[in-house]
């Protein structure tokens, strides 16, 4: 039993020491945007697009052989759509009864955000020299400007993202990144309408070590 806990402790060190020695910090800052698009299950509305900016840190915690898993957490900037503008009126009946709150559509306008997703995970696999892919996920949240993606629903909407990609070069202390990511916005229905919102995202990137 002696023996069999020693190896344990011995083996646990050395994981310890090994994740300890591949812990770095990476800077990310990434630029893209696609299409919206419907799903059965996540709803979304048709036609719409999705531009997105980041920064973002990341961390690794674990590495072993080619393999590395790292957590990341990432600002967003600058999120933009487009989206249906409307007027609000009040519809009042003389009998002070079964008044309405009208919302006339004007067209649509630009819709821009801000947001943070926190909480991130990243796995990557080194292919050869100076290449890796990678595929991973967040989640967070966005506070557009005006009701997204309709005017009943709401301005400030969940956010979660899964993708992958590629990471190209190493050469003095940079990297580049082509990554896909499919992205959900959503309030969770807390407002009167929650359509969702879903794109296709194809990003550019670049990787500070």
């Amino acid at each position: 039993m002696r023996s069999i806990a020693h190896a344990g402790i011995l083996i646990l060190l050395v994981a310890t020491v090994a994740t300890a020695q591949s812990r770095t910090w990476e800077i990310d800052a990434l630029a893209g945007g696609g299409p919206s698009i419907v799903t059965a299950s996540l709803g979304g509305v048709p036609e719409g697009q999705l531009l997105i900016s980041s920064f973002s840190v990341t961390r690794s915690f674990l590495h072993w052989k080619r393999f590395r898993a790292s957590y990341f957490g990432e600002a967003l900037p600058l999120v933009a759509t487009r989206v249906l503008k409307v007027h609000p009126e009040w519809i009042y009946d003389r009998a002070h009864t079964d008044s309405m709150f009208v919302l006339y559509p004007i067209g649509e306008g630009p819709d821009l955000g801000v947001g943070v997703a926190p909480v991130g995970l990243r796995l990557s696999l080194q292919l050869g020299p100076g290449v890796s892919a990678f595929a991973e996920g967040d989640a967070g949240g966005v506070a557009f400007a005006r009701a997204f993606p309709k005017p009943a629903a709401r301005s400030l909407n969940f956010l979660g993202s899964a993708g992958a990609g590629l990471r190209i070069g190493s050469r003095g202390g940079r990297s580049y990144i082509v990554g896909y990511r499919f992205t959900h916005l959503s309030n969770a229905n807390t407002a009167e309408e929650n359509p969702g919102f879903n794109a296709h995202v194809f990003y550019l990137g670049i990787t500070l070590h």
